[in-house]
């Protein structure tokens, strides 16, 4: 189990950037910390699922994607969802 960055709840979401590459080494959030600090939701990504390999202790796990505040387009979209 991916433990969320900010507390010991199991990670729903990692942050990732516009074309869904994780950001840095990995910051894993819940749904309590998935968008706090302005992180936005791409409307269309619901239920797109980022592979975060090896990451995680039980190997290959997948992660729903968070962005960083100003990633998304005009619309709230991702580059992979215009």
């Amino acid at each position: 189990m991916i433990q969320c960055s900010r507390c010991d709840e199991k990670a729903k979401y990692v942050l990732v950037t516009d074309y869904h590459d994780i950001v840095g080494d990995g910051e894993f959030f819940c749904d309590d910390h998935a968008f706090e600090d302005n992180r936005e939701e791409c409307p269309c990504c619901g239920d797109y699922w980022i592979d975060v390999g090896d990451i995680g202790p039980e190997g290959d796990e997948e992660l729903l994607p968070t962005y960083p505040e100003g990633t998304l387009d005009s619309d709230g979209c991702c580059s992979e969802h215009p």
